[in-house]
């Protein structure tokens, strides 16, 4: 009985030991998705059924393969990730569970003999609480933060230096952000406390509200990448509505296309296809709408078995990561091949 510890005993030992000296985890639950090109791509994931929550990342130079064994660079973070954004071709942005966020360059071998590997430029904890969102503006120097402590930020990301914070941006945890395409000041964002604001960081009061939903958390938003004008918000109740900024009085369109939270939206980048809408709920499906015909659904797919966190467009494709560990690429018919 002497030798006997605690359960008190025990939580100190592990919450004393060093990151370098925990047992590895297979990483599984997959949060979130990056495609730069078809030779570039970021893929996060953190552990959520160990002790330690932590994250993994994975650089991929050739996108038709996302089995964790052909991934260029694999690094174990000390933390859980929770979303990314890439600054050009060899370098991104990461915010974690932790409230830090972690500027990384992907470093390319010299000779044959050498692999790819990860630089980690510059890290900095600023938020309160765990960072679930960050978008990048388009010049690839700013991004905004939010997350958990109801704060937003906007960073330098060269000096990895808030510029802007907004303390108790909503009342509430902020769940998404997105930024305005070409554009460095404006940028969305959609809360538990039921509201999406529009934020112009050159105003004396840069937010202004332009949607809210009652007694229902808002959970995603997505900025239209051609047309700035318009914009998709999701709900807890499995709503997504759609905004015209120009008029934000009435709704172009709102429908339940879920019984589950909506966790994702993301339009195709395409001007071609630019009325694609991708969306993933806490759900197992993944789902595209025609933005511009009153959300008529074009695709629908259910082949994961958990639900579904990342989406990433890629030309006309479309490919979604899981909780179940897998990446799935869709082949997404144009709108005019579905009517």
């Amino acid at each position: 009985m002497e030798n006997w510890n605690s359960p008190i005993s025990n939580g100190d030992i592990f919450r004393n030991m060093l990151f370098t000296d925990r047992t590895p985890a297979v990483n599984k639950n997959l949060r979130f998705l990056l495609i730069y090109d078809e030779k570039n791509a970021l893929l996060g994931g953190t552990n959520m059924v160990d002790l330690y929550w932590s994250g993994t990342l994975w650089h991929y130079n050739d996108i038709s393969d996302f089995t964790r064994e052909k991934a260029a660079i694999t690094q174990q973070m000390s933390n859980g990730v929770n979303d990314a954004v890439y600054l050009g071709c060899n370098k991104f942005a990461v915010v974690e569970d932790s409230g830090a966020v972690q500027i990384t360059e992907i470093v390319q071998p010299t000779t044959t003999n050498e692999q790819s590997e990860f630089q980690f430029l510059e890290r900095a904890c600023q938020h309160d609480d765990s960072i679930l969102t960050v978008s990048g503006f388009s010049n690839n120097r700013n991004i905004v933060t939010g997350g958990m402590d109801c704060c937003l930020k906007v960073w330098d990301v060269e000096d990895l230096v808030a510029t802007y914070t907004y303390n108790f941006a909503h009342t509430d945890i902020i769940t998404s952000t997105d930024v305005k395409p070409m554009c460095s000041s404006e940028f969305i964002s959609t809360s538990l406390d039921g509201e999406s604001l529009l934020w112009d960081i050159r105003r004396a009061k840069p937010a202004q509200c332009i949607f809210k939903k009652h007694d229902c958390h808002l959970l995603a938003v997505a900025w239209n990448t051609v047309l700035d004008h318009l914009i998709a918000v999701g709900a807890a109740d499995g709503s997504i509505a759609l905004i015209d900024l120009r008029q934000t009085e009435k709704l172009l369109y709102e429908s339940v296309e879920s019984n589950r939270g909506v966790h994702k939206l993301l339009f195709n980048p395409n001007p071609e296809r630019k009325e694609q809408l991708a969306c993933c709920f806490d759900d197992t499906f993944v789902k595209v709408f025609d933005a511009y015909r009153e959300m008529l659904p074009l695709f629908e797919d259910n082949s994961h078995s958990d639900f579904v966190q990342g989406l990433a467009w890629y030309k006309d494709d479309l490919f979604s990561c899981s909780w179940d560990g897998s990446v799935i690429k869709h082949v997404v018919s144009s709108s005019d091949n579905s009517s």
